[in-house]
């Protein structure tokens, strides 16, 4: 094998990883990109002392019965 030949197998494997990367690249780049403001946050409620969140047994089957 001649050392012409071995210089150029490197050099058009280094092109063909050089557009491999850039195809990648691109890909990357055309891909959409989330818009963090898009949604906005609900408003959180605030807490309630513990008396008012206590159910009785009638609405806790309730929610159970409706999952």
């Amino acid at each position: 094998m001649s050392k012409k030949s071995a210089v150029g197998k490197l050099l058009a494997f280094g092109v063909f990883v050089g557009l491999v990367a850039l195809g990648v690249a691109m890909w990357k780049a055309s891909r959409p990109v989330e818009d963090p403001w898009e949604n906005e946050l609900k408003i959180a409620e605030p807490q309630q002392p513990v008396e008012s969140r206590e159910a009785d047994v009638g609405e806790v089957r309730k929610i159970i019965a409706e999952d």
